[in-house]
């Protein structure tokens, strides 16, 4: 593991964390519990954002953008006074799961990044008190209208999002995560305002997808994924309700054969 960025307070690497894992890296932070209850900390320590050495130099480009990025005159989050320290310490006994429970909830601060220079805001971050993120919304191709949204929980993980992937002005897809992956996609691919594609995911990896008639609510077709690409793809073809077609596929996407699957047997009386 090696340091990519070192932060001032929680706040920042938790930020930093998120953009990283934007850009598909895996970020470790080190040091947040050096904290005091009211988010100081101690004299000349930093929390540190660490990454696998192989993922080194692109988070650290990340991160020389997002700081570039940073507006001159406004200075990273300090941490408040130490003479503080006893007080919070003392609140933070007294009031306890009670108080945890409204700090993880409660809004904190706000945060914008303008990502292309253009002198305007297009990712816009929501964080709670504690530190961790709670909202992200982001303008993707820089039109001044907000196209993207994730939701994040109490510990900073993705929870769900919904976007607008064609930039019509309306929202065509939904996405939803188990601990911070991407577990289930729901798309409108013809922009009829109904949802006609599910895809499923299994530790944040596409394995499966279902094309459905939102009419009726039929499946006319199961689309069976890995590393990426297609193997095979089940088909209803007289949209009788069952999937009596296979189709295979080769490496490059070629169909490399399909077969009927036999109608099940009666059973006998």
């Amino acid at each position: 593991m090696k340091t990519v960025f070192e932060a001032s307070s929680a706040v920042e690497a938790y930020m930093v964390r998120d953009l990283l894992r934007q850009a598909g890296l895996v970020a470790h932070i080190h040091g947040e519990h050096l904290q005091g209850a009211i988010g100081e900390l101690p004299a000349g320590s930093l929390v540190r954002l660490m990454v696998d050495e192989a993922d080194f130099a692109q988070a650290r480009a990340v991160v020389e953008q997002w700081d570039a990025a940073q507006p001159a005159d406004a200075p990273r989050t300090s941490p408040p006074a130490r003479s503080r320290l006893l007080s919070g310490l003392l609140i933070g006994t007294l009031v306890g799961a009670t108080a945890t429970w409204a700090l993880l909830r409660s809004p904190g601060q706000q945060l914008a990044h303008d990502r292309n220079g253009d002198g305007r805001a297009d990712e816009h971050w929501t964080l709670r008190a504690s530190g961790y993120s709670q909202r992200l919304d982001v303008d993707r191709n820089f039109d001044g209208r907000i196209d993207s949204v994730t939701h994040f929980d109490e510990r900073g993980e993705h929870s769900w999002g919904e976007g607008d992937d064609d930039f019509d002005g309306r929202n065509d897809n939904r996405l939803s995560y188990r601990d911070g992956n991407l577990e289930r996609a729901d798309m409108d691919t013809d922009g009829d305002g109904a949802f006609d594609r599910t895809e499923y995911y299994t530790s944040g990896v596409l394995t499966l997808a279902r094309i459905i008639d939102p009419s009726n609510g039929r499946v006319l077709a199961v689309q069976h994924f890995r590393l990426g690409r297609v193997t095979h793809t089940e088909l209803d073809t007289d949209q009788d309700g069952r999937l009596d077609t296979v189709h295979e596929f080769g490496r490059l996407g070629e169909l490399r054969g399909t077969r009927r699957v036999p109608e099940p047997s009666a059973s006998p009386s």
